[in-house]
């Protein structure tokens, strides 16, 4: 029963939350080296990533607002997953609206009034967010990386009169910060995201509170680090416009990413420069149609050539 600690097998799990378009549902599905990407869809938006550049190409989905559903769900995973897929809980947030709304219903209210949800309405609602939480924490103890979306929200504090704020916290439950390894915060400047831990240490040696990070898979799974970005820089593209430069071949056939900063800008030009109309960061603003910094890190580099595709892509779809 007992085990040695270097000998025990689990996953992870960590709570990712932003503002609205900041990326989190495309960060949680980016491409990893192997396995599947399992997301209970709560939102009824992982269609939304169909067709979008960098994202894992082995996806299952299953859409539900149902307990009932959602915790079989988590028992098919299991059942028939492997350890080192990912679950995505997309988001957290919903299935707590979802719960309080029915708990209101079953508590009398109709649309046009308030009603006060009673101790047994809270009960329940604990209860049942406390069952999900459980299925995920099962996940991760069978070795899954579990990745719970969740929305952004500010907490404030009553103090006599006055309202103070206590800072960002998840809109869920106060349980969730205890049952994760850590609370990310993804934020987006322009083409470039970043990653910060807040609200409580991370588990994890890696990382750091409140310290920024890129934004990318290999920012929370370092072992996917040289994979994750062969895949987004020295990604195939066949399906290209034919006025964009590819690699030269013996980069092309390399099976090693940038080492460094000024490698990925000349790869980055090398590629896109004749469809953006330059080889200078004025043309990438002007072409992406918005002004930011220029990249500093080979993340970063890999970033905005996603963005890049992305709307090469898209260009080609509107005509």
């Amino acid at each position: 029963m007992f085990q040695r600690l270097d000998q025990l097998r689990t996953g992870s799990m960590f709570i990712v939350t932003g503002q609205a378009g900041a990326g989190k549902s495309h960060l949680a599905a980016s491409a990893r080296k192997s396995g599947t990407v399992w997301v209970l869809d709560t939102e009824g938006a992982s269609q939304n990533l169909v067709g979008k550049a960098g994202i894992h190409p082995h996806i299952q989905a299953v859409q539900s607002l149902s307990l009932r559903q959602l915790l079989d769900a988590m028992r098919e995973v299991k059942r028939i997953g492997k350890a080192g897929d990912t679950v995505i809980l997309d988001s957290i947030s919903k299935v707590l609206q979802a719960m309080r709304s029915y708990a209101q219903q079953r508590a009398g209210a109709e649309t046009d009034r308030k009603a006060s949800l009673s101790y047994d309405e809270h009960a329940s609602v604990n209860r049942n967010m406390q069952a999900i939480y459980t299925g995920l924490t099962e996940l991760k103890h069978a070795g899954f990386n579990v990745l719970i979306i969740g929305h952004l929200a500010k907490k404030y504090q009553t103090n006599g009169s006055s309202l103070s704020d206590v800072g960002l916290r998840v809109l869920a439950d106060e349980n969730i910060t205890y049952e994760a390894d850590a609370v990310l915060l993804v934020e987006r400047n322009g083409a470039k995201r970043s990653i910060t831990p807040i609200i409580k240490p991370p588990r994890q040696r890696h990382l750091q509170l409140n310290q920024e990070y890129p934004a990318s898979i290999a920012t929370l799974y370092p072992d996917q680090a040289l994979e994750d970005a062969q895949a987004e820089v020295a990604e195939d593209v066949p399906e290209a416009p034919a006025n964009v430069s590819q690699f030269p071949s013996d980069e092309a056939r390399a099976s090693s990413a940038p080492k460094s900063p000024r490698e990925a800008e000349r790869r980055f030009f090398a590629r896109y420069g004749a469809v953006i109309g330059g080889n200078n960061w004025e043309a990438v603003e002007e072409f992406l149609g918005y002004p930011s910094d220029k990249p500093k890190t080979v993340d970063e580099w890999v970033e905005v050539a996603g963005e890049v595709k992305a709307k090469i892509g898209d260009a080609e779809l509107a005509a």
